[in-house]
């Protein structure tokens, strides 16, 4: 079994999204998305069972991850930890008779609460200070032209900043709460301080110098330090949990953030005695460093392997060119991507693929099996100390689908019907593999390969004549076109931008019946030195109401990687290409239209396991002939969109293996689940155990173990792996309730922002759905989507 450091669901391209926490206390970080971080050897969307879809559909999930290569960020937090690695809310008074009220002069508010709008104004203060030239009347309070002195200087006045905010808080006499005293200084200190937090850390990922990235770095890591300290202040702890034992009367979405706070302050256990606080800290701290190491063994990794030219048959001449050859002749080759998907979905010899597949799953094995053990019995420790049975209980607590049994179920259901079509899918491939092979039997290391050769036989599609079609400039005209007529939105570029780099391009959003400026986008699309590497969506500034009472717009800012035009061409993207832009498209509208009060329920802050689905679902319009002309045109001849003949043979090919694709993602899942259910796990017993009842009888590769190099169960990704397939059943869902058919119906798309976007995370998952569908959600249409 093969298993690849980033992870796509079977088919798909939907990739988890989380909040990284790239800063200091109370701030809104990058909400970062699908990184395209698999090499474009093969258009196919084949894969064998490791966590890996096909190079072409493959994207992570933070920025965090171009530096680590993995899936996942070195630490994410779940939406339980967000106030308390050091976010709060928003900057609006949230009156106690069901109205909302503007804030009280700073003359009659409590100390705290006026420390906090003098803080809040030095900073930004601070911020004109060094950009006297730029203009904040658009609404924009990011700065991305600091220099490294000027990111580091903000990054420390931001930490003093929330310190004498919190000191002032935790000053509090517990018989004088109240929430212009408590509550309101921890909701305006993130969203005044949003936007400042990204000033420092999101020139990492886009500045051409690299003085000012490497100081935006030390920015990060400053922040991040900060975040361990703040987390765990029982004394503002105290004090917050005063107010809310009040039981003050407060509008739902204030009372919703007051008991966010408190949970997220009990999740680290500081309700419990000093005694188990400080041993929750200890193995906090272990496991967060036990995991770097686990990583770092990862990105160190550097076997190689050694072949000859006969036995690396039905690789391209090209592909042979470019490596390199030892003393014997034999052609050396590396277990990184570029090597090993083409080898694996093109070599023609069995024992080659075998001997690859097997050399990828005992990566760093010596090392790593060790420590993830260790880790799983902390894990299990550190729940149990914080009350819950397992870890997997406590890490879905806080996620949509709250209980691990709930989560077991559905993915052993899953399994169960998906089975049929699996069963059906292998038997092609085990008789390609008997026709091509002889007698030897089929492994997982087979599938790549014969899933590619089956459809480039099945579905006649040439990749370099699709991306003809499909002009950058033509596509983003199309994809604005949908998502404004969609969505009831304008887009309007603004000239002479004040932006970080040249080919930039900047946009206002307005709404298209009232004019209201609903807050800007930035398209960063094309490579250059010293720029993040991927795909992501990156959460700038949130939407949220403020201390005067007036709205605080968002910003976000998509980054891509699309080729650049040459002199010859325009810049041509793939069909993988474009549902990736479509997709972190999806993630700016989700941002832009949310409409929540607070900071900390803006935009992308719904539960982890259903921050993919509106976006996923958005994939389909890539997949629709109406919107797929709309966006198509061939660069020779723009009036001429994609030919009907292909839109029908992408179609096709979205179910091609879809059986085996979706059980190699349940086996990730329910592995993830069971060693995270247990006080200790032996890894290599449990995947023994799971792989043949998963994966129809096809067994491990004896002598393997592919957790040592299953990246996601030390980044971010422990008991939540389930997420991946869990959103694609809502996304399916709603597409084919409100739109299957009829993908430029206006209410339809008025009714999603309404309905899903706006909300934010202002309302749980569960509620959002069942108002959109107008019933409970199903598996049908996600059954349906795999062809049964």
């Amino acid at each position: 079994m093969e298993l690849v450091s980033v992870v796509a669901p079977p088919g798909r391209r939907m990739l988890q999204h989380t909040l990284r926490a790239k800063g200091g206390p109370f701030f809104a970080i990058v909400a970062a998305h699908h990184l395209h971080l698999l090499p474009s050897s093969s258009s196919s969307s084949s894969s064998s069972s490791s966590p890996a879809p096909s190079s072409s559909k493959t994207r992570s999930c933070c920025p965090a991850a171009a530096a680590s290569r993995l899936a996942c960020c070195p630490r994410e937090w779940s939406q339980s930890d967000l106030l308390l690695r050091g976010r709060s809310s928003s900057g609006l008074r949230v009156g106690t008779r069901g109205v909302i009220v503007k804030w009280k002069d700073v003359a009659v508010m409590g100390a705290a609460a006026a420390s906090t709008v003098v803080a809040a104004g030095m900073v930004r203060s601070m911020v004109r200070r060094s950009h006297a030239d730029v203009s904040v009347s658009d609404g924009i309070n990011v700065r991305l032209g600091l220099s490294a002195s000027e990111i580091l200087s903000l990054a420390d006045f931001i930490i003093s900043t929330s310190t004498s905010v919190h000191d002032a808080v935790a000053a509090v006499p517990l018989d004088q709460v109240s929430y212009d005293n408590v509550i309101a200084p921890l909701a305006n200190l993130q969203a005044e301080e949003f936007a400042l937090v990204q000033s420092c850390v999101f020139p990492a990922l886009v500045s051409t110098s690299k003085e000012v990235r490497d100081a935006s770095s030390e920015a990060e890591k400053r922040l991040d330090a900060y975040n361990v300290k703040c987390s765990m202040r029982e004394d503002v702890y105290r004090v917050v949990k005063a107010f809310s034992e009040k039981k003050v009367t407060l509008e739902p979405e204030a009372q919703r953030f007051v008991d966010r706070v408190v949970r997220d302050y009990e999740r680290l256990g500081l309700n419990l005695s000093p005694e188990i606080r400080k041993e929750v800290e200890r193995l906090k701290t272990t496991i967060g460093e036990l995991c770097i190491e686990f990583q770092k063994n990862m990105n160190e990794e550097n076997r190689r392997l050694y072949f000859t030219d006969s036995e690396l048959a039905g690789l391209p001449a090209d592909f042979i060119k470019e490596l390199n050859r030892d003393s014997e002749d034999k052609l050396e080759v590396t277990l990184k991507y570029p090597h090993y998907f083409p080898i694996m979905e093109k070599c023609k010899i069995g024992s080659t693929r075998k001997a690859m597949a097997t050399a990828y799953d005992q990566r760093c094995m010596d090392q790593n099996v060790t420590i993830l053990e260790k880790v799983i019995e902390m894990r299990s420790a550190m729940a149990q100390l914080l009350g819950h049975k397992n870890h997997a209980e406590y890490a879905i607590a806080t996620r949509m689908a709250k209980s691990p049994v709930t989560v077991k179920s559905f993915l052993e259901d899953t399994s169960n019907k998906i089975s049929p079509l699996a069963k059906k899918e292998l038997a092609k491939l085990e008789a390609m593999k008997r026709q091509e092979e002889g007698d030897e039997p089929f492994g997982l290391y087979d599938m790549r390969y014969y899933i590619r050769k089956s459809e480039e036989a099945d579905f006649n599609v040439d990749y370099e004549t699709v991306k003809q079609y499909f002009p950058l400039n033509i596509v983003t005209a199309g994809l604005l076109q949908i998502y404004q007529d969609l969505l009831g939105l304008k887009f309007k570029e603004v000239s002479d931008p004040d932006v970080w780099h040249p080919e930039v391009q900047k946009f206002s959003v307005t709404d298209e019946n009232t004019g209201e400026n609903m807050g800007y986008f930035y398209l960063d699309l094309h490579p250059r030195d010293g720029k993040y590497t991927h795909a992501c969506v990156c959460s700038l500034q949130p939407g949220c109401l403020m201390i005067d009472g007036t709205r605080q717009l968002p910003v976000g800012a998509m980054l891509a990687n699309f080729t650049k035009p040459t002199t010859e061409k325009p810049s041509l993207l793939g069909h993988n290409e474009v549902e990736t832009y479509f997709h972190e498209f999806g993630h700016l509208m989700h941002h832009i239209c949310s409409r929540s009060v607070f900071a900390k329920f803006s935009g992308l802050r719904v539960e982890e396991d259903f921050v993919e689905a509106p976006s996923q679902m958005l994939e389909n319009w890539c997949l629709e002939s109406a919107s797929l002309k709309m966006m198509s045109g061939h660069y020779e001849d723009t009036n001429q969109p994609l030919p009907q003949e292909i839109i029908e043979a992408l179609m096709q090919k979205k179910r091609a293996f879809s059986g085996l694709l979706t059980k190699r993602q349940l086996l990730f899942g329910l592995f993830d689940q069971s060693i995270h259910m247990r006080e200790k796990a032996d890894t290599a017993a449990v995947l023994k155990e799971l792989t043949p009842k998963v994966m129809e009888g096809l067994p491990m590769l004896e002598g393997t173990n592919f957790s040592a190099s299953f990246g996601h169960m030390a980044g971010g990704y422990d008991a939540a792996y389930y997420g991946y397939l869990w959103a694609e059943v809502f996304s399916a869902d709603m597409f084919e309730t409100k739109f299957k058919g009829n993908v430029l119906s206006k209410s339809a798309g008025r009714e999603y922002r309404d309905k899903v976007l706006a909300p934010g995370a202002t309302k749980d998952a569960a509620v959002i759905l069942r108002e959109f569908l107008g019933r409970e959600p199903t598996q049908e249409a996600f059954l349906r989507s795999k062809g049964l």
